[in-house]
């Protein structure tokens, strides 16, 4: 990163250190146990320039850096600036269409051109505050120690956690959740299955198929998207939400059992349109729960305008039961002690390591896979 100067950006740690060479960025701090994002805080680093008023450009700006600063494309190794222009913002977020492909017709060239990164620029690939695509503090389903959740042996990892976040945490809760459901299913009885209850699933899946003519998947999708950008966007309220909900229940009442499908991919389609009317239920009912606004989730509520009231420093949780929607709440350390509890929790797997590690246990023990069934 450079200044509208061409000077250099310091690149600093957690704690405000200058960073003087690229693989000190890929160590924690001195006293850091927990490494998030190239040694800055997870979602507010040290060397993250968002506008003019962060703390980071005003103190650059007092040093006489000016702005706006670049990206210097041109001085990056060549599969450093393939990643960044190539991958980064060809593929992620929303920057294909008005970046990489707008900046390639205008005649901007990685390899002789930089790239601004802060200003106007941007603007047009930002995410709208409806979208809610901040990372960190999505909601997800509720998950105990083993990472499993209130159905008997179903395990959850990655982004449908709460607060997941890019691919290092779902590589690291995959592992976990898949160790722990492995040891689930070595004592876990035959489950029974109820054939009424696969008929009907089966049923309800395949029914787009067996529709000559009637609703696309596309048709489904763009119903729901109305329907939560109208009434589920940045300032909701009791009577936008309930009113959001009845029109999800008419689209589920009328178009979602409408649907068909000409082939498997479009079946495809069709079910997943349907998890995301479920997922849309799901964030009205949460957005209900919570009455009242928070800074940290983004969320605003108009007939609940206090922003952070104490009693609502909680977690609010929703679950579909037989009698309806039901709401409750889980405090804000609801997992704590961090310590105690991971040490209860995975005894087998410490006793590992202190054997010299979980691979060469796997190594040295006898099967565990009964080779009969």
């Amino acid at each position: 990163m450079v200044d509208a100067e061409g000077r250099e950006l310091p690149y600093l740690d957690r704690d405000g250190r200058v960073l003087k060479t690229v693989s000190e960025r890929y160590y924690p701090s001195p006293g850091q146990r927990f490494f998030l994002k190239g040694g800055g805080e997870s979602d507010f680093p040290s060397y993250d320039f968002r506008g003019p008023d962060t703390p980071p450009t005003k103190v650059l700006l007092e040093q006489g850096y000016k702005l706006p600063f670049y990206a210097d494309l041109p001085g990056m190794p060549d599969h450093e600036r393939r990643a960044i222009w190539g991958l980064m913002v060809g593929q992620e977020g929303k920057t294909r269409i008005p970046v990489l492909r707008a900046y390639t017709a205008a005649g901007f060239d990685p390899k002789e051109d930089m790239l601004q990164s802060y200003g106007d620029g941007w603007r047009s690939a930002t995410f709208q505050p409806d979208e809610r695509q901040f990372f960190g503090l999505p909601g997800g389903i509720m998950n105990d120690w083993d990472l499993r959740s209130n159905l008997e042996g179903l395990y959850a990892a990655g982004d449908q956690l709460f607060a997941s976040n890019c691919h290092g945490h779902a590589a690291a809760t995959g592992h976990y959740a898949g160790r722990h459901a492995a040891t689930y299913a070595r004592t876990a009885a035959d489950g029974i299955i109820d054939s009424a209850q696969v008929e009907a699933e089966r049923e309800r899946v395949l029914a787009p198929l067996t529709r000559s003519s009637g609703a696309s998947w596309k048709e489904l999708a763009l119903a729901i998207t109305e329907v939560m950008k109208e009434h589920c966007g940045a300032n909701r309220s009791a009577e936008l939400l309930t009113k959001g909900l009845d029109r999800l229940r008419e689209i589920r009442d009328d178009l979602a059992m409408r649907l068909s499908a000409r082939n498997p991919h479009e079946l495809h389609r069709c079910l997943e349109s349907l998890s995301v009317l479920s997922n849309a239920e799901t964030v009205l009912h949460s957005s209900l729960a919570r009455r009242a606004s928070a800074k940290q989730l983004h969320f605003i509520r108009t007939d609940y305008p206090e922003m952070d009231p104490q009693q609502w420093h909680k977690f609010v949780t929703v679950r579909k039961a037989e009698e309806g929607v039901v709401y409750g709440e889980r405090p804000i350390d609801y997992y704590r002690p961090l310590k105690g509890n991971y040490e209860a929790w995975n005894r087998d797997y410490l006793e590992y390591q202190e054997r010299g590690g979980y691979l060469r246990y796997l190594c040295e023990e006898e099967p565990r896979v009964d080779t009969q069934r």
